[in-house]
């Protein structure tokens, strides 16, 4: 299965700058404070949330899921990895893939069988 997400990073740079509570809120504590060691943190908060819309997409055709489920994590390497906050029913591997451009920002999931 394949999931596929993109945003506008304005609005997310506007939502950082005039209502921050509200924003944080779309996040879990890791995602956020990752977000805040970079220099964008808005357009990395983007990417975050595509990334989690990506992996809904992805998963719930076949399961319920719900955002706060779904956590983007990093390796130290900084590639992003995904950590569900529920058991799943059946072994997968979720693989996911961000990028960045000047306006938007996108993510891709693809969902495999162990």
């Amino acid at each position: 299965m394949i999931g596929i997400d993109i945003e506008s990073i304005a609005r997310f740079e506007k939502l950082y700058s005039n209502k921050k509570r509200l924003l944080e809120k779309m996040f879990n504590k890791y995602e956020w404070e990752y977000a805040l060691t970079k220099p964008n943190p808005s357009q990395t908060l983007t990417g975050i949330w595509c990334a989690k819309e990506a992996v809904l997409k992805a998963i719930y055709p076949s399961e319920e899921i719900f955002i706060k489920d779904i956590t983007i994590k990093h390796k130290k390497s900084g590639e992003p990895y995904v950590f569900l906050n529920f058991k799943q029913r059946e072994s997968k591997v979720i693989h996911i893939s961000i990028a960045h451009a000047k306006e938007y920002a996108t993510a891709v999931a693809l969902i495999t069988s162990m």
